[in-house]
């Protein structure tokens, strides 16, 4: 491949930002909500790791000579059907990407207890998401 070290260099600032989103799993969600700089913390944190799982999509998805994903959601089904993530779990990991826009562009009233709720499952799933690809990079 050849942007394998940017696929590279954003796994690696994918772990590191699941490193830095762990601590947060240690508040209850009244810490979480009662301190604005523990929520706008963790909702930047979300916003980066689904950007950098996006970000890789499209670079493996125009290595393979794909077109590109009309939106970020479709760049995990496209992901799924080239054979670098197993299809339930594409399936799973591309809703995410809601998350992310209604944190970025406050589409709507971003609901804490959701966010909240949702940082362990989303640091799971990228730690498996990262798993899969560098196996498909042939690296671990």
């Amino acid at each position: 491949m050849e942007q394998s070290h940017v696929i590279r260099r954003k796994l690696t600032n994918l772990t590191e930002y699941l490193k830095e989103i762990g601590p947060l799993t240690n508040y209850t969600i009244n810490d979480y909500t009662g301190n604005y700089f523990i929520k706008r913390t963790g909702e930047r944190l979300v916003q980066l790791i689904v950007e950098s799982m996006v970000d890789i999509n499209s670079m493996i998805i125009a290595e393979e000579k794909q077109p590109p994903p009309k939106d970020y959601y479709v760049s995990f089904e496209i992901m799924a059907r080239l054979g670098y993530l197993p299809q339930q779990f594409a399936e799973e990991l591309a809703p995410c990407t809601g998350m992310r826009n209604r944190i970025v562009h406050e589409y709507d009233k971003i609901e804490d207890d959701i966010v909240f709720a949702t940082i362990p499952k989303l640091k799971e799933m990228a730690t498996e998401y990262i798993r899969l690809i560098n196996n498909s990079l042939g690296t671990e």
